[in-house]
């Protein structure tokens, strides 16, 4: 019997090994298929499990044409609308803290020189976005050359007295919304928002390469951003909106992404507040969605709760997806902002057998896309 049972230990290391080098060969035919030049700006792709354990990493191209520096698992991407996760972490934090109450305090005891309906709107639906606060990239002036802060935004709105709807009664996707949240906690903290997250999360989840963008910052293992052009990649790394923090500011890499990754799906597969919180602040989308700080949730082709979103500004293009309950975690993240990664990741879904109720039928990517624009 002690023969058998190395011998059926042996079987089960064997078959898990075939089976990641299955994965890794499946993957990697993917990426070759879609990303096959080199020396174009590219993607990095890493999947690991609920433990941190690297099920697939793999890259292609490049992260700076001027330098023809090559992109891996520490190459720091702009996140982009992914990091509105962060941003709501982060106000949970304070709330866990007892330093704010999201769902009894106004907007209005923040900024005082809002006004009309948004004036006393409370956090809880900034969170979530059914707010109805007016989106800040269609009032930014025909004149505006300087590149626009969480201030600017908020002095944007600030003379508006119009909501899209009154607060609460419906979801519409808010830039504006989350650029409101970095205001607030820099006031509750008494911290710069780039320096919150640094101390709050990045030191703390050993994330010492990924930071919130300030102009000025140093970005080591930088990617830069490109836009297709004439066949031709330009550079396309920054825009007006690129400096705004709390809608789209992080930088980081698939290495530390994992780190943080690992532990806010922890966290929500505790019993302590985050889940409950996380859980309670679910706002519908349609029958089968829903958007719960700084995540899309929805359920598999098996029944399994999936979380997902997306990111996308100016040279760069990112999508991230969990589902804990099949062990599967996925990141990819493109420094490059063609519409190659629609296609990438409807292979790569169809590869892990991952359909998303009420998108079978459509592009992932492309069905984020619209609800960014509220077009759905």
């Amino acid at each position: 019997m002690k023969g058998f049972s190395s011998f059926f230990c042996l079987f089960l290391i064997c078959s898990a090994s075939y089976a990641q080098d299955n994965l890794m060969i499946k993957l990697d035919a993917i990426i070759e298929k879609h990303y096959p030049n080199q020396k174009d700006p590219g993607i990095m792709l890493q999947v690991h499990d609920n433990n941190e354990k690297i099920l697939y990493s793999g890259s292609s191209g490049i992260a700076n044409l001027e330098t023809s520096e090559p992109i891996n698992s520490k190459t720091n991407f702009r996140m982009a609308s992914v990091s509105k996760q962060f941003t709501a972490f982060a106000i949970w934090m304070l709330v866990d803290e007892y330093r704010i109450d999201v769902y009894n305090t106004k907007l209005i005891e923040f900024f005082p020189n809002l006004k009309g309906p948004i004036a006393n709107c409370n956090i809880y639906y900034l969170l979530n976005h059914t707010s109805g606060v007016l989106d800040y990239e269609g009032l930014i002036p025909v004149n505006q050359k300087d590149q626009l802060s969480d201030l600017d935004v908020l002095k944007i709105i600030e003379p508006l007295d119009s909501v899209y709807f009154q607060p609460g009664s419906k979801w519409r996707y808010s830039n504006t919304g989350y650029c409101l949240l970095a205001l607030i906690i820099e006031k509750v903290s008494g911290k710069n928002y780039s320096n919150y997250v640094k101390e709050k999360i990045f030191s703390v989840f050993g994330m010492h390469n990924s930071l919130v963008y300030n102009p000025e910052d140093k970005i080591s293992n930088r990617a830069f951003g490109y836009h297709l052009q004439n066949d031709k990649f330009r550079f396309a790394d920054q825009s007006l909106t690129s400096a705004t923090k709390g809608d789209g500011g992080v930088y980081t890499s698939a290495e530390e992404y994992l780190l943080w990754n690992a532990k806010y799906f922890q966290a929500l597969g505790s019993k302590f507040s985050f889940s409950i919180f996380f859980k309670n602040n679910l706002a519908p989308i349609n029958q089968d969605i829903s958007y719960s700080y700084g995540k899309f949730v929805g359920k598999d082709n098996l029944g399994n709760t999936v979380y997902f979103h997306s990111g996308e500004s100016t040279g760069f293009n990112n999508f991230v997806l969990s589902i804990p309950d099949r062990n599967i975690h996925i990141s990819l993240f493109s420094n490059r902002d063609d519409q190659k990664i629609v296609s990438f990741i409807d292979d790569l879904l169809k590869e892990l057998d991952i359909q998303i109720k009420g998108l079978e039928d459509k592009s992932v990517f492309n069905w984020l896309s619209r609800a960014y624009m509220n077009e759905f």
